[in-house]
């Protein structure tokens, strides 16, 4: 709400007449005729005249007000749907690849959601693939970082507990997105309170110690030694990265006037080539399966795909990069909840000692996140 203290004074905004510019003196010429374009705030007077009566600008600008904090609060449910879905998209997902090729189910459903909002796209707002056209560095950035994070993640799932590559990559985003601030990227962001700061010094804490056990072959499954186990940490923290680079692309063709449906669909096709690519190398190879049962499982890959990642888009476009980072760390927090909930939670003590330490930092940074996105106090 605006207070009357920062109400613009009556006499000050008539002092311009917008229906003629020589009609009254100037406050800013100090007696000269006075015309709109004198003043840097002509076309605020302009609507207070035309209105005539300041409180309508009043009641608009806080309507205004209230649009944005309203769009922050939308961001910030997107951004939870997202979590809550890609949870049970991960759950079911890691039953579905012991059966089918994970390159394989790749090709066809992002090939097909390519096809989707593309087409749609063109067929709708083709003003849209112009503008995307128009960034060529953010739309190559994009695929590129798509495809660097998803094969830096798969990668790392082949040599540690895939519950810690997804906590690291997951804990590493805000990280990185205080990192970019610092290096004075736009889209980077510092901490805006005590608790979304404690919150990640936490997180990142959690991060630390999951990958010092996985190093030293404490948590529940490596496979090698050592090395092997550096490896997958240090591939983790790149899928971690490369995802946060994907949200900044994102929120550059968002600026650009590209829609969440473009950008979905246009991030897609280097990632879609190079599935396609290694399921014709046989990478990843499953039994064969009839036609039916793959059109069920892309169906269904097609059900719990899309809907979690256009919620993820339309987030990027109503929340900063920080917040959204915090959001998305409560991933792994909702996964071990839904895996609790199957009876099926193998972790070792150390595992779950620094799950629960990444548990703490992300509940309390995101608190903090959603306080600063939406004009709360943070403390």
């Amino acid at each position: 709400m605006l207070t009357a203290q920062k109400r613009v004074p009556s006499a000050a905004l008539m002092s311009i007449s917008p229906l003629s510019g020589d009609e009254r003196s100037c406050p800013m010429k100090k007696g000269a005729p006075c015309r709109i374009s004198d003043s840097p705030v002509w076309s605020y007077r302009f609507i207070v005249r035309q209105a005539a009566h300041r409180e309508l600008l009043i009641g608009a600008v806080e309507r205004w007000g209230y649009a944005v904090m309203n769009k922050a609060v939308v961001g910030v449910f997107l951004a939870l749907l997202f979590v809550t879905l890609e949870a049970g998209q991960f759950v079911f997902f890691g039953g579905l690849f012991q059966r089918m090729s994970a390159w394989l189910f790749g090709f066809l459903v992002f090939g097909l959601t390519i096809l989707l909002f593309v087409g749609w796209t063109a067929a709708t707002r083709p003003e849209q693939l112009r503008a995307a056209i128009g960034q060529p560095r953010a739309l190559i950035g994009v695929n590129l970082c798509a495809v660097c994070a998803l094969g830096a993640y798969l990668a790392s799932v082949q040599l540690v507990e895939p519950a810690v590559t997804y906590t690291i990559s997951s804990g590493v985003m805000p990280v990185t997105t205080y990192v970019l601030y610092r290096c004075g990227i736009a889209e980077g962001e510092g901490m805006r309170n005590r608790a979304e700061a404690m919150g990640n010094l936490l997180l990142f804490a959690g991060v630390i110690f999951l990958a010092a056990i996985t190093m030293l072959g404490l948590s529940g499954f490596v496979r090698g030694g050592w090395a092997a186990g550096l490896s997958g940490v240090l591939l983790a923290v790149t899928d971690g990265i490369f995802f946060t680079l994907v949200l900044v692309f994102s929120q550059r063709l968002d600026r650009a006037g590209v829609g969440p449906g473009a950008v979905l669909g246009l991030r897609l096709p280097l990632y879609v080539l190079v599935a396609g690519a290694c399921a014709a190398a046989g990478l990843d190879y499953k039994e064969t399966l009839p036609p039916s049962q793959i059109a069920l499982f892309v169906g269904l890959g097609l059900l719990l795909t899309l809907p979690p990642l256009y919620a993820l888009q339309r987030a990027v476009a109503l929340i900063s990069t920080l917040t959204l980072s915090a959001l998305t760390a409560l991933g792994p927090f909702v996964i071990f909840a839904l895996q609790l909930l199957e009876g099926r939670v193998d972790y070792s003590s150390v595992t779950l000692a620094g799950l629960a330490l990444y548990f703490t930092g992300s509940l309390l940074a995101a608190t903090g996140a959603v306080k600063a996105a939406t004009g709360g106090n943070g403390g």
